[in-house]
């Protein structure tokens, strides 16, 4: 038995603007991550089973060729793993003389926003051999800091380069570029993650997003928000600049902040992460945890334990 693991993600800044080339701050969520265990099938055909902290949510048997989709729970899900494993069969033949058992299994809700699909893409590219990006290219789309996330486990700030670096995959016409950071202010522990209890469609909001046109001043300041969180020394000074982040993205996407539209009497601060309008926000100070119960939000982690 194969056996492989990347972890989840969380973008705390630069969501929409890392498409404009603005670097992004990403990290990986410490004990939230997706497995992967490869075998031989015993039976004819290729077998995909997905299971979440729900149970088993997919599964799907494919032709010993991979041509054809002999039984799914879900067509378009089902089509997308062929699309994926029908790629790493053209590259890498060898993986695929005998049947092959995959069971993917996530440890967190996979509504949650983690990165179900960056750490797919992780384990596929961890397991075949095939870079990750490759992998990218013909699936998901996106940023790509996801993916990032998933193949470093660490920290890093992130840019769409339009210059090609060493070593670097293309990916949609553009230049993946990272480095690893520190992250791991003093103040985590006053620092929390609440799950608003809804799914945001990330593609959806990529395609909404790609009709504004953010100045190049606008992007600018996103990076320098994006550096300057790695080394702010206090919570004070981590607010102003997430309450930046946020005045400066409300101006693009022309929708008012998360914490003026619907929780204007939190005396912290709070900003999106990731597509705004579901998924998980962040928000600042003790008051968290019991201001947010009331409110019927009840999944609210600590980003010190996210950070590990």
């Amino acid at each position: 038995m194969m056996q492989y693991y990347a972890p989840g993600k969380l973008m705390i800044s630069g969501e929409y603007a890392v498409l404009n080339g603005a670097k992004a701050l990403a990290i990986p969520t410490n004990g939230f991550g997706q497995n992967l265990q490869v075998n031989k099938h015993q039976q004819c055909g290729h077998y995909w089973e997905s299971i979440d902290t729900s149970g088993k949510w997919f599964e799907a048997t494919f032709s010993n060729d991979l041509q054809q989709i002999t039984s799914s729970s879900n067509h378009l899900q089902a089509h997308l793993i062929q699309k994926l494993l029908q790629f790493i069969q053209r590259q890498k033949p060898e993986l695929f003389e005998q049947t092959k058992y995959f069971k993917t299994h996530l440890n967190f809700d996979r509504f949650w926003g983690f990165g179900s699909s960056s750490s797919l893409i992780g384990i596929l590219s961890k397991w075949s051999g095939i870079p990750a990006f490759d992998l990218l290219n013909i699936s998901f789309g996106g940023s790509g800091y996801d993916v990032a996330v998933a193949m470093e486990n660490k920290p890093i700030l992130y840019q769409l380069s339009k210059t090609k670096q060493l070593n670097r995959q293309v990916y949609k016409n553009k230049y993946p570029v990272w480095q690893t950071v520190d992250f791991k202010p003093d103040f985590a522990s006053e620092i929390f993650l609440i799950y608003r209890n809804i799914k945001q469609n990330s593609r959806d909001e990529i395609k909404k997003y790609q009709q504004k046109k953010p100045h190049p001043e606008q992007i600018r300041l996103i990076t320098q928000i994006s550096e300057t969180l790695l080394t702010c020394q206090n919570l004070d000074e981590f607010e102003n600049l997430i309450i930046k982040h946020e005045q400066i993205i409300s101006q693009i996407l022309q929708r008012p902040m998360v914490q003026h539209e619907f929780f204007s009497d939190y005396p912290g601060k709070i900003k999106s992460l990731g597509a705004w309008g579901g998924d998980f926000i962040l928000a600042t100070r003790q008051q968290a945890p019991a201001y947010f119960k009331s409110k019927g939000y009840h999944k609210i982690l600590y980003l010190k334990d996210i950070l590990g």
